[in-house]
C-alpha cells in the first residue's frame, strides 16, 4: 500500500512540473469523458425497462393483416374476449384506449388531459398499488355502475396541490361527474403519459363485425418465452380466419415488448449507433493524452534509465506511468461529469414536450456514474498503457548513450504518427455524422413557409364528442367562436382548423368523379388498394384563407353557406392540381373520401398541407360545418406577438363554452416545429461534439509535429547551415503533417461512409450525406489542421543553425 501511496504523491508532481500538459491532458478527456457519458444517459434514459416488476413479461397484442404490410391494427372488442378465452401462456390479458380528455372542476379553469379508458384488470396485470385510496374494481365497467376515476401522481399533485382528501371528491371530466377513488405513485403513467384513468365496459357479447377498437396487452406467465406466446397467438387467429373469414380471413396476431410500443427497435439502434459514434470523441481524447504522455516520456528517457540502474523493475516503471494517467483521468472524469450533467439537463429540458413515455428519464444516475467511472478507468488504461510500456521497454545502456549524444533516448515518432492517423480517422467519420445531424435539423428550419408563421397564434380546443359528433352543435360553435375570435382587438383575421398546416393532413384515400366500390368502403372511409390516390385533407372554417394572407387563385373559397344543409364541397391546392387533374379545369368535379361526396369550387396555392419536409403536398381542403373533423384547433393573425393573444383566446373561448380548455398554445412556427425538437437537440449537441473532436485532433496534430521539430532541431540546423532556403525547412515539416492529414482522412472517409449509411438506413428524417458533405468535411480538417501547423513551422524557421548545433 505505501508504494501504492507512494506512487500517488509522485503523480501529483505532475500538475506543477508539467502544468501545460496536465491542462491539456484534463482537458481533451473532460470532453471524451463528458460527450460519451452525455449520449449514453440519453441512451440509457430512451431505452430503460418499464419501472414494474419482471417488466419483460409485459407484451403488446395487436392485429395485423400481412396482405397490406406490418402495420399494427387495433382489435376489436370481439377478438380481446376471444383472445382472453383461448390463450393459456399469459396470466391475462387487458385491454384499453387512450383519449384526451377535459377535466373540470367549479374551482380552476378547465384543462385538457391525456386519459387511459382500461379494463379493471390493468392493475393487477402490471402490479402497481395506489397511493391513496384504490384502483378500478370489476364492478365500475359494469354498464350503470358510478362513474368513478384514478387520479396520477403529477396531476395530483399539479392541480389538486396533493391534497390527501381527493379521495371521494367529484370531478367533471367532458362535462359528466366523477367520483376520484385512487392516486397512482409517482412515475406511473400506464400506457404512455396517462394523467387519469377510467373504467373501460366492454359488451361480452360483441360480434366478430361490431365497431370498436381497443389495444391489448398482456403478461406472460412466468416462463414463458415470447416466441412461445407467438406461436399461440398465430394459432389463435388461424382458428379465428377459420371460423369468420369474412372478417377474420386476412388477420394474423402480432406479440412485441409492451417498451416499443413507444421505443422502436429501429430507433433503439439508431441510439446505440449515436453512442458508438460519440465514443469516438473519447478516444480521440485517449490518443491526445497518450501523444502527450509519450512525448513526456521521451523527456524523461533519463531518468527512467537510471532509476532502471539503481533496480527499479518495468512493474514498477509502468505503475508509475498508470498512476499519472490515472490522475489524469479521474480529474477529467470529474470535469466531464459536470459536462454531462449540464447536457442531458439541457436535453431533457428540451425534449420534455415530446419524449412523453412515463419510463423515460433522462438523468446522471447511479448507472449513469458506474457508466463514467468505467470510462476513467478505460481512459487512464488506454491513455496511460502504451507511454508506460514504451518508456520502460529500452535498455539502460543504450538509453544513456542516446542521451549522451543529444538524442532523445526514446523512439516514439512511429507510434505517435499513428495515433495521429487513427485521430484524424476518427474525427472526419464523426464530423460526418455531425455534419448529418446538424443539416438535416437546419433544413428542416430553413423551408420557406408560404405564411407569417410567426405572426399566427396556433391553439388546440379541447372539444368533446357531443360537439364533434353533432353538425348541428359544431357549427354553432364554430359560428360563434369565430365571431369572438375576430372582435379581438389586434387580430386580422382568425379561423377553425382540423389540422395546422404544416402538421400533417394525413393521405386518406378519394375517387375522383366516380364514387367508390361499395366493398372498399369501411367505416366511411375508402379501404386503400394499389393505385388508389392518396391525398392531404383539412377541414376549416371561413376565413382561413385570410388567415394565412392567401388569395383564391380560381373559383372561391370555403364560405359560412356551406353549412350542414348544403353541397359539401372542397377547395383544392396547386399541388393537388398537377397531379390529380393536370389536363382539365378541377372546378366542378367531384371527390370521394368513402361515402362522402365533395364538390371542388375552388383552387388556392399550396400552404404547406405536409410537414416542412414535404413542401409540395398535394391537398384539399374542406368544410369543417360539413365534415367531422378528429379534432379543432384556433388560428388567429395578428400584428403583434401572437402569445399576447391568449388571455383575450381564453375568454372567447370561455364565452362560447366555459367547460371547453385551451391548449398547446404557441405561435404557428414554434407549432409546426414542435415535433422536430428532438432532431433540434441532437443537432446542437452533435455541433458541440463535433467541434471538440476537431479541437482534439488539432491539437493531437499540433503536439506530434511539434516533438518532431524538437528531435529534428540538429538536422533543421545543419540543413540550414548546409544552405536549405526557408520554403526547403516549411516543406520538411508540413511533409509530416500533410501525410499523416491525408492518411488519417482517407481511412475516415470509409468509416463515414458505413457510419452515414447505418444512420440513414434507421432513421426517415436524416438523409444521406453526399459527396460535398464528405468534401466539405474532408476540407474543413484539412484547413483546420494546417492551420494548426503554423506553430511548429514558425518554430522551425526560427532555428539558429548554431544553436541547433550545440544540440550534439
Amino acid at each position: 500500500m505505501d508504494r501504492y501511496l507512494s506512487d500517488v504523491r509522485a503523480s501529483l508532481r505532475i500538475f506543477r512540473r508539467s502544468p501545460g500538459l496536465s491542462v491539456s491532458a484534463i482537458a481533451a478527456l473532460a470532453m471524451g469523458i463528458g460527450f460519451t457519458t452525455t449520449m449514453f444517459s440519453i441512451v440509457y434514459g430512451g431505452t430503460r425497462e418499464l419501472p414494474f416488476a419482471q417488466p419483460e413479461e409485459l407484451v403488446v397484442v395487436t392485429r395485423i393483416a400481412p396482405r397490406l404490410g406490418p402495420s399494427d391494427l387495433d382489435a376489436s372488442v370481439f377478438d380481446y374476449l376471444e383472445w382472453s378465452r383461448q390463450q393459456r401462456q399469459f396470466e391475462g390479458l387487458a385491454a384499453f384506449e387512450t383519449w384526451s380528455v377535459n377535466l373540470g372542476d367549479a374551482a380552476q379553469r378547465p384543462e385538457r388531459r391525456s386519459a387511459a379508458v382500461v379494463t379493471p384488470n390493468t392493475f393487477p396485470l402490471i402490479g402497481e398499488r395506489p397511493l391513496l385510496g384504490r384502483t378500478l374494481l370489476p364492478d365500475d365497467a359494469l354498464p350503470g355502475a358510478p362513474a368513478v376515476l384514478v387520479l396520477s401522481h403529477d396531476l395530483w399533485r399539479a392541480r389538486y396541490q396533493g391534497d390527501s382528501g381527493i379521495v371521494g371528491r367529484v370531478v367533471r371530466v367532458d362535462g359528466q361527474p366523477r367520483t376520484v377513488v385512487g392516486v397512482m405513485p409517482p412515475r406511473f403513467g400506464f400506457p404512455i403519459s396517462s394523467d387519469l384513468w377510467v373504467p373501460l365496459t366492454l359488451d361480452p357479447g360483441a360480434a366478430p363485425d361490431a365497431a370498436g377498437r381497443v389495444q391489448v396487452f398482456g403478461r406472460l406467465k412466468a416462463g414463458v418465452s415470447l416466441d412461445a406466446a407467438r406461436a399461440e397467438m398465430a394459432t389463435i387467429a388461424r382458428r379465428l380466419a377459420e371460423r369468420f373469414p369474412e372478417t377474420h380471413g386476412d388477420m394474423a396476431a402480432r406479440v412485441y415488448p409492451f417498451v416499443e410500443l413507444e421505443m422502436e427497435p429501429e430507433i433503439a439502434r439508431v441510439l446505440y449507433l449515436m453512442l458508438g459514434a460519440v465514443s469516438f470523441v473519447l478516444l480521440i481524447a485517449c490518443a491526445n493524452v497518450a501523444n502527450l504522455l509519450l512525448a513526456r516520456a521521451a523527456a524523461r528517457t533519463r531518468d527512467v534509465a537510471i532509476r532502471t540502474a539503481l533496480g527499479a523493475t518495468r512493474a514498477r516503471l509502468v505503475s508509475q506511468q498508470l498512476a499519472e494517467s490515472a490522475l489524469l483521468a479521474l480529474v477529467g472524469g470529474v470535469v466531464g461529469l459536470g459536462i454531462a450533467t449540464v447536457a442531458v439537463r439541457f436535453f431533457a429540458t428540451a425534449t420534455s414536450s415530446i419524449i412523453e413515455a412515463f419510463w423515460m428519464e433522462f438523468r446522471v444516475d447511479g448507472a449513469v456514474l458506474a457508466f463514467a467511472a468505467a470510462l476513467v478507468t478505460l481512459a487512464a488504461i488506454a491513455a496511460g498503457i502504451l507511454p508506460a510500456l514504451r518508456a520502460s521497454s529500452r535498455d539502460v545502456a543504450e538509453v544513456l548513450k542516446d542521451v549522451g549524444t543529444g538524442a532523445t533516448g526514446l523512439r516514439i515518432g512511429r507510434l505517435a504518427r499513428s495515433l495521429v492517423v487513427g485521430q484524424v480517422a476518427l474525427a472526419t467519420g464523426f464530423l460526418i455524422m455531425t455534419l448529418t445531424f446538424t443539416r438535416s435539423a437546419v433544413a428542416l428550419r430553413a423551408v420557406d413557409l408560404p405564411f407569417p408563421s410567426r405572426q399566427i397564434l396556433a391553439a388546440q380546443i379541447g372539444l368533446g364528442q357531443d360537439i364533434l359528433g353533432s353538425v348541428e352543435r359544431r357549427s354553432q360553435f364554430a359560428a360563434d367562436l369565430a365571431a369572438r375570435l375576430n372582435a379581438i382587438p389586434g387580430v386580422a383575421a382568425a379561423s377553425l382548423v382540423s389540422v395546422l398546416p404544416g402538421r400533417g393532413a394525413g393521405n386518406p384515400a378519394f375517387s375522383l368523379d366516380v364514387p367508390p366500390d361499395p366493398d372498399d368502403v369501411r367505416d366511411g372511409n375508402v379501404r386503400y388498394r394499389a393505385g388508389q390516390p392518396t391525398t392531404g385533407l383539412a377541414l376549416v372554417t371561413p376565413g382561413f384563407f385570410d388567415v394565412l394572407e392567401a388569395r383564391i387563385l380560381r373559383g372561391r373559397g370555403i364560405e359560412w353557406r356551406d353549412g350542414p344543409d348544403a353541397t359539401p364541397v372542397a377547395v383544392v391546392n396547386e399541388s393537388w392540381m398537377r397531379r390529380h387533374s393536370p389536363d382539365r379545369d378541377p372546378i366542378g368535379r367531384r371527390l370521394w373520401f368513402g361515402n362522402r361526396v365533395l364538390e371542388i369550387v375552388g383552387v388556392v396555392p399550396d400552404l404547406q398541407m405536409q410537414d416542412p419536409e414535404d413542401r409540395a403536398g398535394d391537398g384539399v381542403y374542406a368544410s369543417l360545418l360539413q365534415l367531422r373533423p378528429y379534432a379543432v384547433r384556433i388560428v388567429a393573425r395578428t400584428d403583434g406577438d401572437p402569445l399576447a393573444l391568449t388571455s383575450a383566446v381564453w375568454d372567447a373561448l370561455a364565452a362560447v363554452d366555459a367547460d371547453v380548455p385551451l391548449f398547446e398554445v404557441a405561435a404557428l412556427y414554434d407549432a409546426i416545429y414542435a415535433d422536430k425538437k428532438v432532431l433540434d437537440v441532437f443537432g446542437i449537441l452533435f455541433f458541440v461534439f463535433g467541434v471538440g473532436a476537431l479541437f482534439l485532433t488539432v491539437i493531437g496534430l499540433y503536439g506530434v509535429v511539434s516533438f518532431a521539430v524538437a528531435r529534428r532541431a540538429r538536422e533543421i540546423g545543419i540543413r540550414v547551415a548546409l544552405g536549405a532556403a526557408p520554403h526547403d525547412v516549411v516543406g520538411l515539416v508540413l511533409r509530416q503533417g500533410v501525410t499523416l492529414i491525408a492518411l488519417g482522412t482517407a481511412i475516415g472517409l470509409l468509416v463515414a461512409y458505413g457510419l452515414s449509411q447505418a444512420l440513414t438506413a434507421n432513421l426517415e428524417a436524416i438523409e444521406p450525406a453526399g459527396p460535398l458533405t464528405y468534401v466539405a468535411i474532408a476540407a474543413t480538417l484539412g484547413g483546420t489542421a494546417l492551420v494548426g501547423l503554423l506553430r511548429p513551422v514558425r518554430r522551425a524557421l526560427a532555428l539558429e543553425p548554431v544553436t541547433a548545433l550545440r544540440l550534439v
